[in-house]
């Protein structure tokens, strides 16, 4: 590795040091004026710190060099520019939406600097994570981030509803971190090194690193949201203020990913079976997310699901990656980690989008039921085509930049199938198909939402919705990536090709860049100009005949009222009985026995299994348990100074053992 010397990483520390300098306009006594400032000054740091990842040899058409900063502190690899990219290009947008949406704060009198504060601290600390080449840096930075997005979630702390969420995140965050602490202690006790450049190990080297692995696997899917690690997310991401969902889901779900990639980096090659175990947990998250997804009435609920979706698409990319690590071929790792990597982009831009757009309708209305929306597209037309961009990203549909990453994964297992023969097509084909099936659960989904949400006529009435200049460039902004990747996805195919070439594959493969992705740009580009001249002949077409305008055709009724229309649980009532015992799924139907029936009523709703079945019983045992222990429930302070002291010995114990 080479030491500080390149331009890219000056602008880097500099970067890092304005956004810091952001915490310290929060001194101001004017609300607005530190919200403003802070957010401005921390926008400069993420443009700064972007152009640095721009600037590096990632964007660049010169080979990948690793970087070393501050004594070996600091590593800016392939893996890590990849990451800090990722994240600083959605942190964007994401804080300028946060001026708008934390102004109704402030026009209600409340103080928004503790939330900033912490916000800042979260986007600071997760640059840190990816990019920490030390173990205790790594966890320190881990820690950071996970108790500043807890303070950032409970904002808001006088809700129940809060109160609950945050729990939930707490004690999944605190989970995690402990198995962090094992997985670093297992590698430094290998290796000798809290290093991570130190950390070259191989299956074959005994037993410790199967044991890493699957403690990686189950530390890391927590945070990332595999499934059965996922009951936290739908309980913390709804509840958390819109601007923090939208980074939640978007950016800190990739902290998990980015290191369950950084241990295959420690450990390559990875046997098969371990291909395997990551492909059937990323399928059974992928169709169960978007499952659970179609019976949500909350509009962030719902999201929150579909992050546990595209986590598992992102994994089933991951698990092709590890069996052409197995079986040394090189297009089948490029095709798999490639397909994975782009899809960590991907999903981060639309799943922002669709949060910031969520929440302009949850301030515009202050309800997240989507039942009591309705014919929005009138008085918010560019916000509904705004968000239909995102709809139709996510359901990995052309001409979007969804259904790239999904094509390349695609072909991940095509790839799989004709090299490896034997049983692995009609296997190859079975994944497929169940990644046909997620996809067309999501373009449901996302009909329903969309359908519920702007169509139709008022369930309730809007007398004005607000949307500020900062909403629609955070919208825009993200809505022209969704559209830029999708028609033109070349630069950032070639970016991922190269990340992947560093560090990742066992040997050469252009199996990504060999794809001719200009006949892509070429029949989207032609689609799209066809309908833009089917636009203009309607226009011309109306001013020369003009417009006739109809009431709605409504199956022979008349003068229709919004209990007419298709509800939210009536469209999916179909698809989600299907599964109802995995999905906990019931529903109460009223119907009137009268035989001029006045008034009927249907009633959907469901619970996560795993929430209800596995952990809320499991937490119930142990709060049983403790609370029949008597020393526990003490309340003089001294007991709990003394158990505190207690486990830092036990802690350093353990730590003097293991070194």
């Amino acid at each position: 590795m080479k030491e500080l010397s390149d331009t890219g990483n000056v602008l880097l520390i500099a970067a890092f040091a304005i956004q810091l300098l952001s915490i310290v306009f929060l001194s101001f006594k004017n609300e607005r004026k530190a919200l403003f400032t802070s957010n401005i000054t921390m926008l400069v740091g993420l443009t700064l710190g972007l152009i640095s990842t721009l600037s590096s040899t990632l964007f660049s058409s010169a080979e990948i060099t690793s970087v070393s900063i501050f004594s070996g502190l600091i590593r800016l690899d392939g893996l890590s520019l990849y990451f800090l990219f990722v994240i600083q290009l959605v942190a964007i947008p994401t804080t300028i939406y946060s001026i708008s949406y934390l102004r109704h704060y402030v026009e209600q009198k409340r103080s928004v600097k503790s939330f900033i504060t912490f916000y800042i601290i979260l986007l600071i600390s997760t640059q840190f994570i990816v990019i920490a080449n030390q173990a205790i840096l790594f966890l320190v930075s881990w820690e950071v981030m996970s108790i500043s997005a807890y303070f950032a979630i409970v904002y808001e702390k006088e809700s129940e509803e809060v109160q609950t969420g945050s729990f939930y995140y707490f004690a999944a965050s605190h989970v995690l971190i402990f198995i962090l602490y094992i997985i670093f202690f297992l590698f430094h006790h290998e290796t000798g090194s809290w290093f991570f450049s130190d950390y070259h190990l191989s299956f074959s080297s005994g037993l410790m690193v199967p044991v890493i692995f699957i403690l990686s696997i189950i530390g890391f899917g927590i945070k990332a949201g595999f499934m059965p690690f996922h009951f936290w997310l739908p309980q913390a991401h709804p509840i958390a203020p819109t601007v923090l969902s939208a980074f939640l889901s978007g950016v800190l779900l990739k902290t998990g990913i980015y290191g369950i990639l950084r241990i295959y980096q420690f450990i390559k090659p990875m046997p098969e079976w371990c291909g395997w175990f990551v492909l059937v947990i990323s399928v059974i998250s992928a169709i169960l997310g978007v499952w659970y997804a179609l019976a949500q009435h909350d509009i962030k609920r719902l999201l929150a699901y579909h992050s546990v979706e595209n986590i598992g698409i992102i994994g089933i990319g991951i698990g092709i990656g590890f069996i052409g690590s197995a079986n040394n071929l090189p297009a089948v790792e490029v095709l798999g980690f490639g397909g994975a990597l782009l899809h960590t982009l991907n999903h981060a831009i639309f799943k922002s989008l669709l949060f910031i757009g969520s929440g302009v309708v949850y301030q515009n209305l202050g309800t997240r039921n989507i039942e009591l929306m309705g014919g929005l597209v009138h008085p918010a037309k560019y916000i509904a085509i705004l968000f239909l961009i995102g709809s139709v990203a996510i359901s990995g549909i052309p001409p979007f930049n969804g259904f790239i990453s999904e094509f390349i994964i695609y072909m991940g297992f095509f790839k799989t199938a004709n090299e490896l023969k034997n049983y692995y097509p009609i296997l190859m084909l079975m994944f497929v198909v169940g990644l046909a099936f997620v996809g067309g659960l999501a373009v449901a989904c996302f009909t329903k939402v969309n359908s519920i949400i702007f169509l139709g006529s008022e369930r309730s009435e809007v007398k004005h919705f607000h949307t500020s200049v900062y909403d629609y460039i955070s919208l825009g902004i993200l809505a022209l990536l969704c559209i830029s990747i999708g028609f033109y996805p070349q630069p950032f195919v070639g970016v991922v090709n190269k990340v992947i070439a560093n560090g990742f594959t066992t040997g050469a493969s252009s199996a990504l860049v060999d794809i001719d992705w200009l006949y892509f740009t070429m029949i989207f580009s032609s689609i799209a100009l066809g309908v833009f001249v089917l636009y203009l002949i309607k226009i011309k077409l109306e001013k020369k005949y003009g417009r006739r305008n109809s009431a709605a055709w409504g199956c022979g009724y008349e003068n229709l009222t919004p209990r007419m229309q298709y509800t939210a649980s009536s469209f999916a009532d179909e698809l989600n009985t299907i599964p109802k015992a995995i999905l906990d799924y019931h529903k109460k139907v009223e119907v009137s026995e009268n035989a001029f029936p006045l008034q009927s009523k249907f009633k959907s709703h469901s619970k996560d299994f795993v929430d209800s079945k596995i952990v809320l019983p499991a937490f119930n045992v142990l709060r049983a348990l403790v609370a029949k222990i008597e020393f526990l429930s003490q309340t003089d302070i001294r007991y709990y100074i003394g158990f505190i002291l207690i486990i830092i010995a036990i802690y350093s114990m353990i730590a003097f053992l293991w070194t």
